[in-house]
Formats: C-alpha cells, structure tokens, sequence
C-alpha cells in the first residue's frame, strides 16, 4: 500500500500546488485562497504521508497502538488542516479550463447549501458518517479483513480521512457565523464516540483482535495502550481544534459587535 499512497499523495500535493497558483493568478497573490490556507492544506497532506507512508505504516500491521495512531492523525490533525486549507475548490483549478468551468458551479452550490439551516444538516450528516465509520472498522471483522487486504485497508484509511474532513469543513465554515458556538458544541459531541471506543478499548479484559493474540498478554496491554491513544492523544486533538475554533468564533463576533458609544474615547 505505500507505493500507490506515495503516488496519490504526491499528485493530490501538486494538483494543489497548480491550483493555488492558477486562483492566485487569476484573484490576486492571497486572495480566495490564504496564505495560511494554504499552509494548512500543505501541512495536512504531510501529516496524511507521516500516517500512511512512512515506518508507521508498517508497524501498524503488527501493533494496534501504531494502528490508533495512524487514526488519531489522519482524523485528528490532518482532517482539520485539511478542511480549512480548500482542498477542493483548489483542486478544481488544476483541472483543465473545460472541466473547471463545469464542476465549480457544483462546488459553489454545495457550499451555499452549508450556510443557514443547511449548517446543521451537512454537520449532522457528517457527524452521523464519521461515527459510523469509526465504530464499523473497529467491529473485529472488519478490522481483520482491512489488515489482510491492502485494497480494504486503503478504503478503511480513506472513509477515516474523507468523512471528519466534510465534518471539519462543515464546522470550519460556521467559524465566523452566528452558528460558531453550535459548532463549537458539534465538535465536543463528535469526540465522544471516539473518547468512549478509547475507553472501551483499555477497559476491556482480553483482546480484541485476533491477529494480534499470538502472545494474549502482550496483546491485550498493546490493545491497552491503544485505547489510551484513541482516548487520550484523539481527546486532546479533538481539544485544541475546539479552543481554535472558540477562539475564531469570538473573534467574529468581537468584529460584527458596533462599538458602544460610551465606551469610545474622544
């Protein structure tokens, strides 16, 4: 799986390398697309290969701490760099002009369709997709089959990837909205699943998994570890995007709010 991944991972960061520089071309160095933006998106697809390309990738057929790790990243940091860096609309404009003229209308509808009451529609449903993917991969079944098969293993990591981005970007558009405290409420309530599997995982008295059970007490305090990871590491990931979050929200309504007369100074 790393070969393909480095092939994908490479072409998405130079589509996106292209795209950036088409939108600055034509809008202005900075404009539609910020500097930190795309910062962001550059930095989140580095994370996205630290996840699945690099020696982790290989330790986490054979411990299922490595393995929570590569999901704290891919869902914790990645996703949310990922979704305020644009990937999408910027991607577009690597596309050649015919195409580009076609899909940015679709891309422009979809993205007025997550203000007003669409908010809570798109949150939900992303929210709604996000949990059931992470609790799905981790029934034993399906965690098994994903680590012998390198094909299911790739749509594991990406359904992981793919669903908290369109949940982050649902709830990094609400930012600077009336809706940002709902949002900041969305994104304690979507790490709670994953705070509760966490717990699970550690609390539980045997092993989870099979094809780590070759030695059971090595793999149940490996299993442990793991939860730890996805309960611990995931909950402070999951923190840190709500205070930046909180933080964007205030910020907004600080600069939306008129100055009161009394309090200016002559």
């Amino acid at each position: 799986m790393p070969e393909p991944f480095t092939l994908v991972l490479v072409a998405v960061a130079g589509a996106y390398a292209v795209g950036l520089r088409r939108v600055w071309a034509t809008a202005g160095q900075g404009r539609l697309v910020r500097p930190g933006q795309a910062l962001a998106a550059l930095v989140g697809i580095g994370v996205v290969a630290v996840a699945v390309v690099s020696p982790l990738h290989a330790a986490a057929d054979a411990r299922l701490s490595a393995h929570m790790v590569q999901h704290v990243l891919l869902v914790g940091v990645a996703a949310p760099l990922l979704a305020v860096g644009a990937p999408l609309p910027t991607l577009l404009w690597a596309l050649p002009g015919g195409w580009r003229r076609r899909l940015l209308p679709w891309w422009r509808r979809a993205a007025s369709s997550c203000a007003g009451t669409g908010w809570a529609r798109w949150t939900a449903a992303a929210l709604v997709l996000q949990v059931g993917a992470l609790w799905a991969w981790h029934v034993p079944v399906l965690y098994q089959a994903a680590l012998s098969s390198e094909a299911v293993h790739a749509l594991e990591h990406s359904s992981f990837l793919v669903t908290a981005v369109v949940f982050w970007w649902a709830v990094a558009a609400a930012r600077h909205r009336p809706v940002g405290g709902a949002a900041v409420v969305a994104v304690f309530v979507g790490a709670l699943p994953a705070t509760a599997l966490g717990a699970l995982m550690t609390l539980a008295g045997r092993p989870w998994y099979p094809v780590y059970a070759g030695d059971p007490g090595a793999a149940l305090e490996d299993q442990q570890v793991a939860g730890v990871i996805m309960w611990g590491f995931g909950g402070v990931a999951a923190l840190v995007a709500t205070l930046v979050l909180f933080a964007a929200w205030l910020a907004a309504l600080e600069r939306s709010s008129p100055a009161r007369p009394d309090l200016v100074r002559t």
